[in-house]
């Protein structure tokens, strides 16, 4: 099975979108790219590969649903939808909500 987080991976999901095979590559690297950074940058010290693999496959899935066409035809994370989820994972991080 093909780790989803792999350039592979990325790839693979990318397939399933309305984009040229080229476009899917040049995505798949960037995502990547943004992922290797990410890991560096907040986890420094932080295997890549350990981390990678502990990120829940359906990530990749709101990953590309965030992404948007911006007018010069580049894909951008859209803005409004993209700072939504960001605002929604902190609040549930920093306010754990009680189940019992």
């Amino acid at each position: 099975m093909t780790d989803p987080f792999s350039l592979e991976g990325i790839r693979q999901r990318l397939g399933a979108e309305q984009i040229s095979s080229a476009q899917a590559d040049r995505l798949a690297e960037a995502i990547a790219e943004s992922l290797q950074r990410t890991c560096e940058e907040w986890f420094p010290g932080t295997d890549y590969d350990n981390w990678r693999q502990m990120l829940p496959e359906p990530l990749l899935d709101v990953l590309v649903q965030l992404l948007t066409w911006d007018e010069g035809g580049r894909i951008v994370a859209d803005y409004m939808p993209t700072a939504a989820a960001t605002c929604i994972f902190l609040d549930l991080q920093n306010r754990p909500i009680r189940v019992g």
